[in-house]
């Protein structure tokens, strides 16, 4: 069975968890307000559609760090557990944009996640919400088309998320035509097999990725320059000097044989990364194992 790995993205309050919800099933909670519910990158189950399996993975808002909601050092924290989730790869980018002009938060996403974060080797889609006032609702996308030609969006989905209310009744069958829209997009354009950003076969290591990707981020959110990664600065090193503590341990953890595999490869000893990957993890392994009997 084919596995499409979506990675979801766009500005908080445009309805990115409520479209996860209405694709997957599954009632994560959302909220309306300034700040926005998604704190964190989150993996949905996978679903099946017709013959392919789906993943899901939501991103917090990229902006929220610059807005004070989600601090630097926790934001460097979401980047590293947002590349662990990358290590299969994607198949495809969803975009998600509320019905209304185009700001510089939609671009500022569409240069991270797109151009920089994953170098323009995966096709992106662009998901709009808000479109229930709309009849039919591709009135909305066929009047606004050429704004969004200068992006190279595959396709653009017009959806409905609204649901509850006196408009329920109004609002259930459009939500079940923008979800089989939306799968119908899903299935074809994502890609055959999903591209991974860093790893085997990819010349980029998961630290190389982690800066290039966090330079980014920092420039685009508008923190102070002394956030940037260092010259010759571990990924440790840089989440340290942002002041993460526990959380850090608690990330880092799972990244130990990338990093261990990464200075393994730059010794004389043949295969000398692989073979220490395969040491750590067995540590880490039984470290995990003494953890557990002992709480």
């Amino acid at each position: 069975m084919k596995t499409i790995r979506v990675l979801v993205f766009g500005a908080t309050g445009t309805g990115k968890t409520s479209l996860c919800n209405t694709l997957t099933g599954i009632s994560r909670p959302t909220d309306n307000g300034a700040r926005g519910i998604t704190a964190k990158s989150h993996v949905y189950e996978p679903f099946q559609a017709g013959d392919c399996k789906i993943e899901i993975i939501d991103t917090v808002g990229l902006h929220e760090s610059a807005r004070g909601t989600v601090p630097a050092d926790q934001a460097v924290v979401e980047l590293v557990e947002l590349l662990e989730n990358a290590r299969d790869g994607f198949s495809l980018l969803m975009h998600v944009t509320r019905a209304s002009r185009i700001t510089q938060e939609h671009d500022d996403d569409y240069k991270f996640f797109v151009e920089k974060m994953t170098q323009g080797k995966i096709p992106v889609m662009l998901a709009i919400t808000g479109c229930e006032n709309e009849h039919p609702m591709n009135a909305w996308v066929q009047r606004n088309q050429e704004a969004f030609s200068r992006f190279s969006y595959k396709e653009l989905v017009p959806t409905c998320l609204a649901s509850g209310g006196p408009m329920e009744e109004f609002f259930a069958p459009l939500r079940t035509e923008s979800r089989d829209q939306l799968l119908r997009s899903i299935i074809k354009n994502a890609l055959a097999e999903p591209i991974k950003l860093y790893g085997a076969g990819t010349n980029s290591t998961f630290t190389e990725a982690l800066t290039r990707i966090w330079n980014e981020f920092v420039m685009v959110t508008g923190l102070p320059e002394k956030y940037r990664r260092q010259v010759n600065e571990s990924a440790y090193a840089l989440m340290k000097r942002l002041g993460v503590p526990r959380a850090i341990a608690d990330a880092a953890i799972k990244h130990i044989p990338d990093l261990l595999e990464e200075l393994g490869n730059k010794t004389p000893v043949p295969h000398g990364g692989k073979i220490i990957r395969k040491l750590s993890e067995l540590i880490l392994h039984k470290i995990s194992d003494r953890f557990r009997s002992n709480g």
